[in-house]
């Protein structure tokens, strides 16, 4: 049984990839409007999904600057700020070697280097992670692996902590989602 999905992971698509990622912004997404804030979808692949289709196959021009727009803007009442929020999803790594491509974190720091990273990482303690994307600790230049074990998601954004059981709820819900993959 493992080598099916051993094999499945090495095969997967674009497609697929999308999914994942869907999947872990809508998680983001929802503990973020749960613990009080206003969040609405930002990225280009929320409104453009064609358009991304199209860049990804290489049929149209890329645009660095819209390709690597973040997923979501976040009103944090708090900080008095407005927050753009990138959101990875690394179902098979830990908060202590996560990654991100190197041209995608070059990009994100040259456009929007003011955007916050988070990172879902099911098979962690935390699962949801945050950092300001010019803070990440490379822990690796060559693969952009980085240590984000210190900063779960709470930590940039505090409302979080008034709500333990929806942030416990969407952690159990993540794990289960992406248990077997």
């Amino acid at each position: 049984m493992g080598n099916i999905i051993e094999d499945f992971l090495k095969e997967r698509s674009f497609a697929y990839d999308r999914v994942v990622g869907n999947v872990g912004k809508e998680l983001v997404r929802t503990l973020l409007e749960e613990c009080g804030y206003s969040v609405y979808p930002f990225g280009y692949e929320s409104y453009c999904t064609h358009v991304k289709d199209l860049m990804h196959k290489g049929k149209v021009r890329r645009i660095p600057q819209l390709q690597r727009m973040p997923d979501l803007l976040v009103v944090a009442e708090e900080m008095e700020d407005i927050v753009l929020v990138e959101v990875i999803v690394r179902t098979r790594k830990t908060a202590k070697v996560a990654d991100i491509g190197k041209q995608k974190l070059e990009e994100l720091r040259r456009y929007w280097p003011d955007s916050i990273l988070a990172v879902v990482l099911p098979k962690s303690e935390y699962v949801f992670y945050a950092e300001n994307i010019n803070k990440l600790e490379i822990t690796d230049p060559e693969f952009v692996n980085f240590d984000i074990s210190d900063s779960p998601i709470n930590k940039v954004f505090p409302k979080i902590d008034g709500y333990p059981e929806v942030l416990k709820e969407l952690q159990e819900l993540c794990r289960k989602l992406f248990a077997e993959i």
